[in-house]
């Protein structure tokens, strides 16, 4: 009688379900823990960790099976990663170094063990384990990319775009590492220079106005810096406002925006001064308290924000008001924005509105005299390269001053370069 007759047999007969599951496992290599097979509690363990997300009971199950093969490599890595991602750093090490020890090129362990390095903030171990898949894997896009990543990380860019472009020489379509030489290539540009300019049209016989504005920014290991010069032609009159605006980070989480002008024109108040903090919030959240300052001949204008934001897939939704006290009664305004990305960060489409009588953009002396007002504008940005970036927009909007009613459609453009 061959084996599989017998087992078969075997398995019918009544009360013999375990002891038959016994014998499968001693005829046929298969190991079982309480009448399951190790990869059947594996597969269980996978579906309660990445369905239920219940890594520690996933865990429990794991180690059941491990109990039974203790060098079932692939169940021990996925411990580690689900220990890795309870951020219980050490405990997820010693289970990857384990199996390493055992099989110095198991691809799972190796990738496990880089980002456990990664996510730990040690990038020198990191970059001993990537060295290590290198010997094993030496055309590997995948650790070649990984490597790649971490000098840069470790501010070795040059090292890092050889990686990239060793990546690219085999593989000239792979747009992760194409992505990543480019990302690369503008961390290594400080220095950011924008053109921009503005025409405003109006409902009926008033001539255009006309803006336009030159700035130059450098990044910082502690935030951006940039110089601005606008110049603006309205009324028959022409005049330049001379700003700094700073963005720097105080801590994780926690930055602020700084920013201060001054002109001799008497279109441009005599000087400005901004301060915003924005704080990383749960829920994908950034919300933002601020005040902005405008003297006007010895008058002065405090004009007080707040704001939220929302980031949601590839959406961005913002609310803000702004609050205007004065000797007259307190005027408000609320706007909106909602911003859709398509393909990365630096190309969005986006919508915008407000009401109210508050000013938003307080640039001129009258634009705190206003009554009421109402605004829409429709824009995005688009990046022509790595370096450049267009954006332009549409706006109408309808004001209501002491003396009259004005209704304009304002066209905006700009490209900025970095180098």
């Amino acid at each position: 009688m061959n084996r599989f007759v017998f087992v078969s047999r075997l398995w019918i007969q009544p009360g013999t379900g375990v002891l038959a599951g016994m014998i499968v496992a001693l005829l046929f290599g298969v190991s079982v823990v309480h009448g399951q097979s190790v990869d059947s509690l594996f597969a269980q363990a996978r579906t309660i960790a990445f369905e239920d997300e219940n890594y520690e009971k996933a865990r429990a199950m794991a180690y059941r099976a491990l109990d039974a093969a203790p060098n079932y490599h692939g169940i021990r890595v996925f411990v580690a990663r689900t220990l890795a991602w309870e951020e219980q750093h050490d405990q997820a090490r010693r289970e990857l170094r384990y199996v390493l020890e055992r099989d110095p090129d198991h691809y799972e362990a190796l990738k496990a063990i880089i980002d456990v390095e990664t996510w730990s903030d040690h990038p020198q171990d990191a970059l001993t384990y990537a060295n290590q898949a290198r010997e094993h894997y030496p055309e590997d896009p995948y650790f070649m990319r990984k490597r790649a990543s971490i000098l840069q990380w470790m501010g070795q860019p040059d090292a890092a775009a050889t990686q990239l472009n060793a990546v690219l020489a085999s593989r000239p379509n792979d747009d992760e590492a194409r992505e990543a030489l480019q990302s690369l290539r503008q961390d290594q540009m400080h220095y950011t220079t924008t053109l921009a300019a503005r025409r405003d049209a109006f409902q009926g016989s008033r001539t255009p106005w006309t803006f336009g504005a030159v700035s130059v920014g450098r990044s910082t290991s502690i935030g951006s810096i940039t110089g601005r010069v606008r110049y603006a032609h309205r009324f028959s009159t022409s005049g330049l406002q001379f700003e700094v605006d700073a963005y720097p980070s105080l801590m994780s989480g926690l930055y602020a925006y700084v920013s201060g002008g001054v002109s001799a024109s008497s279109i441009f108040p005599d000087y400005r001064f901004g301060a915003s903090l924005y704080k990383s919030l749960p829920y994908s959240l950034t919300g933002e308290v601020g005040v902005r300052h405008l003297n006007f001949g010895g008058g002065n204008t405090f004009i007080y924000t707040g704001s939220l934001t929302k980031y949601w897939g590839n959406y961005m939704l913002r609310g803000a008001s702004y609050v205007t006290p004065s000797s007259g009664g307190t005027s408000v305004s609320v706007g909106g924005t909602m911003r859709r990305y398509l393909g990365g960060a630096r190309t969005y489409v986006e919508l915008a509105g407000s009401a109210g009588t508050s000013a938003r953009e307080a640039m001129f002396e009258e634009d705190v005299q206003r009554q009421s007002s109402w605004s829409v504008s429709a824009g995005g940005q688009m990046a022509l390269n790595y370096r450049t970036l267009l954006r332009g927009s549409v706006g109408y909007d309808r004001e209501e001053f002491p003396a009259r009613v004005q209704k304009r459609v304002s066209v905006r453009l700009s490209v900025s370069y970095k180098f």
